[in-house]
Parts: C-alpha cells; sequence; structure tokens
C-alpha cells in the first residue's frame, strides 16, 4: 500500500512541475527589430495564484517599441526557488526581445 502511494504522490510531483516548463510567446506587431532583450521576474505566492508586487510592463521593457516579442517562461531559477519555498513563492520570468 504504501509504494503505491508513493508512486501516486511521484506522479503527481512530476507531473506539476513538467506542466509549466514551456514557454509562452506572444508577438506585438512584426516582432523584434532590434533583438534587445530585457528580462524581469513577475512573482506569485502560493503555486501562482496570488500575484505579489507590479507585474512587469512589456511597453516599458520595449522602451514603447511598436514591435516586440514576449516570452513568459520558467527558468531553472524559477523552478529551484519553486521547489526550495515547496510552492509558496513562484516567479517566472518575462523576457521582452525588442
Amino acid at each position: 500500500m504504501k509504494s503505491h502511494r508513493s508512486k501516486f504522490y511521484t506522479l503527481i510531483f512530476v507531473l506539476l512541475f513538467l506542466s509549466a516548463c514551456h514557454p509562452t510567446h506572444f508577438v506585438v506587431g512584426e516582432g523584434p527589430q532590434q533583438h534587445r532583450v530585457v528580462t524581469q521576474r513577475n512573482k506569485f505566492l502560493l503555486l501562482g495564484t496570488i500575484p505579489i508586487g507590479t507585474p512587469p510592463d512589456p511597453n516599458r521593457m520595449s522602451n514603447n517599441a511598436a514591435d516586440y516579442k514576449i516570452t513568459v517562461k520558467l527558468t531553472f531559477l524559477d523552478v529551484v526557488l519553486n521547489v526550495i519555498t515547496f510552492g509558496i513563492y513562484s516567479p517566472l520570468t518575462v523576457a521582452v526581445e525588442y
């Protein structure tokens, strides 16, 4: 009975961490033109359910460019912080390429 529980918890643990490993991209206008990248963290509590602080502003990050690409992803450091705090603090990295 214990081995079934430990397998179940291991599966849930792996699924939780693999479900958000892919980046999400948003292209605004024609996409990046100068290929400059600015990154900031979007901070959350409790596995991303409660936002804290001010979220990154893509317009300000791109110096009000008309064409840019936003990438939201979990970096290795984001995952480490999430694991160390048991999901209490779970940041995401927002990169704007313009």
